[in-house]
């Protein structure tokens, strides 16, 4: 009998995209390594997954085969920390190092060495056998409330800064009544495509028509697309738009990775999108900085979207052969160099910028998220409510009262921070959250006042 370890490395995901329920990123659960996990159990293996490095005593058994994901090129470190890792628990395993990271750099000569000396093996691309399983999320700790997955893969454009088209180089759409059985299947009410290019696939009216008609215990499901959509599909088939929000699609998104003198084509998108019924706030345009457009576009791309009052994701950008990130929001006054993370020069970007774009992006989110509508001009207290809010939304609370109530109110500034100070702690330890919906403001108190106890 086989004994299958699968291992997701411990990637230092920020602590705001992680699952309140434990370890698992909010969105990045390692799908290719679950559905692994299907395919080696139907074979009669016994199969355990982990997050980083643990001790040989918590796995519970020696392990035939050990199965490594990589994901960004730049954090390739804990990949590596990972593979040595385990090498030393158990010398006679077969290791394998598979995803993103290991097939754009499998072909390179540091790359040869690494394998040959922690004795492994590299897998490249998608695992074909694998791909016909859906994921077993019963090897994951704790339960998570979506399911991943995949319309089709690959990608119809050639985008210099993705490697999506060098990962996936065959086009490949699932059937639509397949796609469909899988969600039944699965019986998950949220679902996330992964799709690098959602309206690409063939038979795209024919696969919203049939999601928008899937039923799980009676009740509709939310859909995402976490690349978002191609702008250039919509612009050319409007009626797309309209069927995403009959299937049920939230958190909508295009992208602006074009010159600044593209702005009516992207506003023609936006239109189409709002005339499907998504309220402008609710769409939010990828932009990539710290690349070949200047800081100073940047910013007018940026108050363009102030103008249409839509949402933006700052994608930061790392060369695909980057093999470390050490860029560190917190030193915003200290500053960095390009020796602890990648800063494009050539399009004139600097640590100070790169910041400076950051900070007015957020600030614009929120002022679209909580003031335009109502007439008001950002200000930082729009900033201290918001960071409440996802305090209250971490321990599943309603939202909180104004901030000009909070300020002067000792007893909820004093339960604010008790809160903060929990959850603080949670998301360092990787627990759970504490769930505080049903309990009343004195129940909260008398709770955060044990847990502190506990932890202190």
């Amino acid at each position: 009998m086989m004994n299958i370890l699968l291992i997701e490395p411990s990637f230092p995901y920020p602590n705001k995209s992680k699952n309140q329920a434990g370890e698992i990123h909010r969105n990045f659960v390692p799908v290719g390594l679950l559905k692994l996990g299907a395919l080696y159990k139907e074979q009669g293996a016994d199969v355990k997954l982990v997050r980083g490095n643990i001790e040989k005593s918590d796995i519970g058994f020696v392990p035939t085969k050990i199965f490594v994901t990589s994901i960004f090129t730049y954090w390739s470190k804990c990949v590596w920390e990972t593979v040595a890792h385990y090498r030393l628990l158990f010398p006679r395993a077969e290791i394998t190092i598979g995803g993103i990271y290991a097939t754009l750099h499998h072909k390179r000569q540091y790359f040869k060495k690494k394998l040959t000396e922690y004795r492994s093996h590299c897998h490249v691309g998608l695992h074909e056998e694998a791909e016909k399983y859906n994921p077993d999320y019963s090897l994951l700790e704790s339960d998570v409330d979506h399911h991943v997955t995949h319309a089709m893969r690959g990608c119809i454009r050639r985008c210099s800064f993705c490697g999506t088209w060098r990962i996936e180089p065959k086009r490949y759409d699932k059937p639509v009544e397949e796609l469909v059985d899988e969600i039944k299947a699965v019986g998950k009410n949220k679902v996330i495509f992964f799709d690098n290019n959602f309206l690409a696939h063939g038979k795209i009216m024919e696969m919203l028509e049939g999601l928008a008609n899937i039923r799980i215990s009676g009740r509709p499901i939310s859909y995402e697309s976490q690349s978002g959509f191609d702008g250039r599909l919509l612009l050319k088939k409007p009626m797309y738009a309209n069927l995403l929000k009959k299937a049920g699609f939230k958190n909508v998104r295009i992208a602006w990775d074009s010159s600044f003198a593209k702005h009516r084509s992207i506003k023609k998108q936006i239109d189409v999108l709002s005339n499907a019924g998504y309220c402008p706030k609710e769409i939010a345009i990828f932009m990539i900085y710290n690349y070949d457009t200047s800081y100073e576009t940047m910013i007018r791309k940026l108050d363009k979207c102030s103008e249409w009052g839509v949402q933006i994701n700052d994608c930061r950008y790392r060369p695909l052969n980057a093999k470390y990130d050490n860029y560190d929001p917190r030193k915003y006054k200290a500053g960095q160099t390009s020796e602890d993370y990648y800063i494009h020069t050539k399009g004139e970007w600097t640590d100070k910028k790169i910041r400076h774009f950051r900070r007015k992006v957020r600030r614009h989110n929120i002022w679209i998220r909580y003031a335009k509508d109502k007439g008001f001009k950002y200000d930082r207290n729009m900033e201290r409510w918001s960071a409440i809010r996802n305090t209250f939304k971490y321990y599943g609370m309603g939202r909180p009262s104004r901030f000009a109530l909070i300020e002067k109110s000792p007893t909820r500034l004093n339960r604010i921070r008790m809160m903060n100070k929990v959850k603080n702690y949670n998301t360092k330890k990787s627990l759970p959250s504490p769930d505080f919906s049903d309990l009343t403001k004195p129940e909260i108190d008398k709770k955060l006042n044990l847990i502190l106890q506990e932890i202190s």
